[in-house]
Order: structure tokens, then sequence, then C-alpha cells
């Protein structure tokens, strides 16, 4: 039963990561489009077939956490963390390419610290659930409230996807210059790689820290 949790927990995450990626770089890949209000629906179809997805994996966590699989729940992150950063980076390969763009990233002090804020809300952000079990786990007697955060926590962190990156990338879009600036393009890569980088780090340290507490 665990091995069929395992794959589907898996599967159904990484469909999570894979579309909200695809959403907003199939975005970006079309701003030079005459048709950008139907490019705009259909990324808002990708964002809701992602959340369709990632719903679906708080219960399975669970199950997991009733059944004290913690070794199981922590290898499931693991190996998630690992496809998820995978398929940021070939993604965010593929939207280079095909924009044809060489990513280059200037620097500044100011950007510096946007990214870092950015990175470490795209370490928690979509995985929400998986910290909030295994937190669950050593906390028992708080589990049945400290699983219910996930939607607020996502909300929390969607905000700023929301309300400060995809402005920036529709302003972006919205720009009439030829040879306008694709720099929230390679900030945008910057911050999902390097948060998907952050997760797999915790997975890591999570998994040989605390593996042995299931054993």
């Amino acid at each position: 039963m665990e091995a069929v949790l395992f794959l589907i927990i898996v599967v159904m995450q990484n469909a999570a990561v894979f579309l909200d990626n695809l959403g907003v770089f199939f975005l970006a890949k079309n701003h030079q489009s005459s048709k950008l209000a139907g490019i705009f629906a259909k990324k808002n179809q990708i964002d809701f077939l992602s959340r369709g997805f990632l719903f679906f994996t708080p219960p399975l966590l669970g199950y997991l956490l009733t059944h004290d699989a913690l070794d199981t729940l922590l290898k499931i992150f693991v190996c998630s963390s690992i496809i998820t950063l995978l398929v940021t980076f070939f993604q965010s390969t593929w939207l280079l390419k095909n924009l044809k763009y060489h990513f280059q990233l200037a620097l500044s002090a100011k950007k510096f610290f946007i990214i870092l804020f950015g990175l470490s809300i795209y370490a928690i952000y979509l995985y929400v659930p998986f910290y909030l079990n295994i937190l669950a786990y050593f906390y028992k007697d708080q589990s049945l409230w400290l699983v219910q955060l996930s939607p607020a926590l996502t909300v929390i962190t969607s905000m700023f996807v929301v309300y400060y990156m995809d402005p920036r990338i529709a302003k972006f879009i919205d720009s009439k210059d030829r040879n306008k600036t694709p720099s929230v393009i390679y900030e945008m890569i910057v911050m999902r790689i390097s948060g998907r980088i952050f997760i797999l780090a915790i997975a890591l340290f999570m998994y040989f820290q605390y593996a042995h507490y299931s054993a």
C-alpha cells in the first residue's frame, strides 16, 4: 500500500509543480502574441489543474502520518524534491530556448535580496503539506490544527507570486518596447530553481536527521 501511495503522491505533486511552472512559462513564452486574452485564459486553466493535483496530496500525506509512516513520508519528500528540481530546470531551459534568450542576470544589492526572499518563498510554495505533516508527526497532540494550516500558508506564500512576480511579468508582456529587458524572466527562473534546490536540501536534511524515528 505504501509503495502505491509513494508513486501516487510523487506523480501528483510533480504534476502540480510542472503545471504551476507551465502556466507562467507559457505566458512568458507567448509575450509577443496578439491573442493575449486567450493566453491568459489558458494560463488560468493550467493553474486550475495545478491546484487540483496539489489538493489531493495533503490527505494522502495525512494517511501516512496516521499510520506512523514517517520514513516513507520522508522518502517521498526526497524523491519528489529531486524530480521537482529536474522538472523546473528542464522547463526553464525550454523557456529560454523558445524565447531565444541567453541567461544573464546583473545583480544589484536590492535585486539580490529580492531573489533571496523569492527563493525562500519557492522553497515553501507548493510544499507546505509536506512540512506540516512532518511537523505534525513530532507534535501529535497538536497535529489536528497544524495540518489545517496548509491552505493559509499556501495563500501567504502565493501572495508573493500573485502580487509581485505575476504583475512584473504582466508589465514585461505589456511593454511595447521591441528591445525590452527580460530581467524579470531571469529572476523568476533563478528564484524557482534556487527554491527547488533549497527544498531538496531541506528534504535530505530531514531524511538523514529523522528517518530513524519511525524505524
